[in-house]
C-alpha cells in the first residue's frame, strides 16, 4: 500500500505529471536516485492500493501508463489515476484536464518531444528548489502577490506566459521557449535543446523576448529580457551548438544576437549545482569575488572580453557557462593575438571550449585555470548558511 502525502516520491511525481502531462523515461535520473525512481515507477505502473491524504479511504488503481519506444518512451497518468489526482489536489486536477485535452494525448513525435522538453526543464528547476507548479507559483495577474520580492525561484511554463496577454499565443506559438525562471533580482528565459544543437528561430525568439520583457519588467525585473538558460543533454551538445552558431555567425538569429547572456546548463548533477549558483541573489558579484578576490574589474575599449587585468594577463571566467561571452572571448583572441589571456573554467567544460576555440587554444598566449564545481558549490552554500544563521 502506498500513502499519498506531501514530501513523498509519489506525491512529487503526481504533481509533476499534472504539470507537464507526460515525462520521458530517459530523464528519470533528473528526479533523484535513478535506481530508486525506476523501481517506484515500475510499481506504480501496476495496480496497487493507495491511501488518500487526510482520510482512511483506500483506492485500488494503476497510477501510471508507459508507452512508446526510445527516444519517445513516455510516462503518463493512467485513466484510473484521475479520480485520485482530483481528491489529492483539485487545482492540479483542473490544470491537468484543461491543458492536456481532458487526458487525451497525441502520439506524434513532435508533440511528445515538445512535452518532454518541457518536462526536463521543469525537473531541472525543481531539483534546485524552485517552485514549478503553475497553480502554486505567484499569480502573474495579481500585482500584490507576484514576483516583485521573490525569495524562492519560480518557474513559469511557456503556455501560461503566452496566455497572459490576449493574442500572444497566436503570435508566438512556434517559439522554442520552455518557460521563464524567476529568481531574486532576476529572470531567465528557459530553453531546452536536449541532445541536438539549438536551432534558433530569430524572429520568433525576439517576440518571446519582447513578451517576457513586457510581462516581467512591470514587476521590477530590469534584466527581464537580457539573459537565458539553455538546457542540453551534455557538453557534447554544447559543442554542437557552438559549432552551429559559428557557422551561422553572419545571420541575424545567432544565439548571441537575441540574448546578452546565454548560460548553458547540462541536464545532470553538474548542471543542477551550476543552476543553483546562478539563481542566487547577487551571484555574479559573489562569483567574481570568490575567483578574483579584491581585483578591480576593468573595461577595455574595443570590446576585449575579460573580467580583470593583472600582471599583464587578461582574466576571463567561463564558470557561469555563458556562451555569449565565450563567443565574444573568441573574437578577442582573434582580434588581439599579441595579448596574454587566462581562462577560468571547470574540467567538464574543457572539451567543448577547446573545440570551439580551435587553433586559438594552442597559440601559446592562453593559460587555463581549472576549478572544481563541487568545492565551489559547497563553499558557496556554506557561506550562505552562515549568513542566514
Amino acid at each position: 500500500m502506498f500513502f499519498i502525502r506531501e514530501g513523498t516520491h509519489l506525491y512529487k511525481f503526481l504533481m509533476i505529471l499534472a504539470c507537464v502531462g507526460e515525462y520521458p523515461v530517459k530523464a528519470v535520473h533528473l528526479l533523484g536516485y535513478e535506481r530508486v525512481w525506476k523501481q517506484k515507477i515500475n510499481e506504480w505502473h501496476k495496480y496497487q492500493i493507495y491511501c488518500l491524504p487526510g482520510t482512511n479511504e483506500k483506492v485500488r488503481a494503476q497510477l501510471l501508463s508507459i508507452s512508446g519506444k526510445t527516444p519517445y518512451k513516455t510516462i503518463r497518468l493512467h485513466k484510473s489515476a484521475l479520480p485520485i489526482l482530483e481528491k489529492v489536489d483539485p487545482d492540479a486536477y483542473n490544470y491537468y484536464m484543461k491543458n492536456y485535452d481532458a487526458h487525451h494525448f497525441s502520439g506524434a513525435p513532435t508533440h511528445v518531444g515538445r512535452n518532454h522538453r518541457l518536462a526536463e526543464a521543469v525537473a531541472m528547476c525543481l531539483a534546485t528548489g524552485a517552485e514549478v507548479l503553475p497553480w502554486k507559483v505567484s499569480d502573474l495577474q495579481d500585482p500584490q502577490t507576484r514576483y516583485r520580492n521573490v525569495e524562492q525561484p519560480c518557474f513559469y511554463l511557456s503556455r501560461d506566459l503566452k496566455e497572459f496577454h490576449e493574442g500572444e499565443l497566436e503570435k508566438t506559438g512556434y517559439i522554442r521557449l520552455a518557460g521563464a525562471l524567476v529568481y531574486p533580482q532576476g529572470m531567465y528565459a528557459v530553453y531546452n535543446t536536449r541532445d541536438v544543437p539549438m536551432q534558433w528561430r530569430g524572429r520568433g525568439e525576439e517576440k518571446a523576448q519582447m513578451m517576457l520583457s513586457e510581462i516581467f519588467r512591470t514587476g521590477g525585473l530590469r534584466e527581464a529580457s537580457e539573459s537565458a538558460i539553455l538546457f542540453g543533454k551534455d557538453f557534447f551538445t554544447a559543442a554542437m551548438t557552438m559549432e552551429n552558431s559559428f557557422a551561422r555567425r553572419h545571420l541575424k538569429d545567432g544565439l548571441d544576437r537575441i540574448y546578452q547572456h546565454l548560460y548553458y546548463i547540462p541536464m545532470n548533477g553538474f548542471g543542477i549545482k551550476l543552476l543553483q549558483i546562478i539563481t542566487t541573489q547577487r551571484w555574479k558579484r559573489d562569483l567574481k569575488e570568490i575567483i578574483f578576490g579584491d581585483a578591480e574589474p576593468t573595461v577595455t575599449l574595443g570590446g576585449l572580453e575579460h573580467d580583470v587585468y593583472e600582471n599583464g594577463e587578461y582574466y576571463y571566467s567561463h564558470l557561469d557557462g555563458d556562451l555569449c561571452r565565450l563567443i565574444s572571448f573568441r573574437r578577442s583572441l582573434r582580434k588581439w593575438p599579441e595579448k596574454r589571456y587566462v581562462l577560468a573554467c571547470y574540467p567538464e567544460q574543457v572539451s567543448y571550449i577547446k573545440e570551439y576555440l580551435g587553433d586559438y587554444w594552442d597559440k601559446g598566449n592562453l593559460r587555463v585555470e581549472l576549478y572544481n564545481l563541487d568545492a565551489l558549490h559547497a563553499y558557496w552554500f556554506e557561506e550562505e548558511k552562515e549568513d542566514n544563521s
